[in-house]
């Protein structure tokens, strides 16, 4: 019989009482033995409410525990002194998104889990979705070609949270901090930071090509915490993109979706809210998805999963890597900076 994988979970709050915190406690092969919240009497709370026998204030507590896996649940300020902590102490390390605050700090992660061989992914669930996955499976089936153009947005009940709010309708009867989301210093920025890179990661996941130039907008204009992103990005291989972001008021839980992909072979239509994905070829062929196939219904612990699924040896995810995350984070400054100064903003690859 193999040992249980020993696991915490640093800054347990309310998305971890939505997400991590069930999805570990429900696997049969996980001993869920430790986690930490700021507040005492959350990380209390959340250690009864699911069978955790050691809760602390201090996260390197957690720590101390020595789990084999650690999901970092902070807000992004904090998230580089903790997961190089944790990678250094031995474990494979699951980080929320945004992953860092800015460019140097997203690099300095992702070569400290090279450097201790410990895997490193970030919370980008949504390849888990079908809709995604099917897309991913035409794209790399050869049905789309060449990429040539992608539109992309994304609606999503972020608005409350971004204006000051702290229910983000996730579920349980945990709160977050105002300033996890409308303090820069900590959030890293407003619906460019928060819900564009799920874009972002999704997109260059999708296109197997990283973004290499952009100029973006936001709103409301020189505002530090963003509503609305808009980006038009350019591809390593020569395509195209036009990118938005929208934060929308609280009339709709499930994150609206709609996809345009265009290529040399063929294009996908895609609707998440729809449960709808079309397969358009070059010569005429229209294939239209079932709701099953096509749904787009997010799985909340499906990152969780694919942290146990690597302490079990399965290789890294490619759409949830340390170093998509980091390229990202990149791309993220790059569009702060353009909404900053009006200007096309070239992005370094490495």
């Amino acid at each position: 019989m193999t040992k249980p994988i020993r696991a915490g979970v640093i800054s347990a709050g309310a998305w971890s009482q939505s997400s991590h915190l069930p999805t570990l406690a429900a696997h049969p092969d996980v001993d869920l033995l430790a986690l930490s919240s700021p507040n005492a009497e959350t990380a209390q709370k959340l250690a009864a409410a699911f069978d955790v026998p050691h809760a602390f204030a201090d996260w390197r507590d957690v720590l101390a525990e020595k789990p084999d896996i650690v999901v970092v649940s902070s807000p992004p300020v904090a998230h580089e002194e903790q997961v190089i902590a944790a990678l250094e102490a031995g474990a494979h390390v699951l980080v929320e998104k945004p992953f860092a605050l800015e460019g140097g700090a997203a690099r300095r992660m992702r070569d400290t889990a090279e450097r201790v061989g410990r895997v490193l992914l970030v919370g980008f669930g949504w390849p888990a979705a079908p809709c995604f996955a099917l897309s991913k499976q035409l794209i790399d089936a050869g049905e789309i070609g060449a990429i040539e153009h992608l539109t992309m947005h994304l609606a999503v009940n972020t608005r409350a949270l971004l204006m000051g709010g702290t229910d983000g309708g996730w579920g349980g009867d945990g709160s977050s901090a105002a300033s996890t989301y409308t303090d820069r210093r900590i959030s890293g920025g407003g619906s460019a930071a928060v819900s564009m890179s799920h874009q972002l990661g999704l997109i260059e996941w999708l296109a197997g090509e990283p973004i290499v130039a952009l100029n973006a907008s936001t709103y409301p204009p020189g505002r530090e915490i963003d509503l609305h992103a808009t980006v038009n990005a350019e591809f390593a291989g020569g395509g195209s993109a036009a990118i938005s972001s929208a934060s929308t008021h609280p009339y709709l839980a499930r994150p609206q979706w709609h996809m345009a992909l265009y290529g040399s072979k063929g294009q996908i239509w895609l609707d998440s809210v729809a449960d709808h994905v079309r397969l358009v070829r070059a010569n005429g062929d229209v294939v239209e998805y079932n709701p099953v196939e096509a749904s787009g219904v997010y799985d909340a612990g499906a990152p969780t999963k694919a942290l146990i699924a690597c302490a079990q040896g399965a290789p890294a995810p490619t759409g949830l890597t340390a170093e998509l995350a980091a390229h990202v984070v990149a791309v993220t400054d790059a569009i702060y900076e353009s909404a900053r100064t009006g200007e096309k903003i070239r992005i370094p690859t490495e």
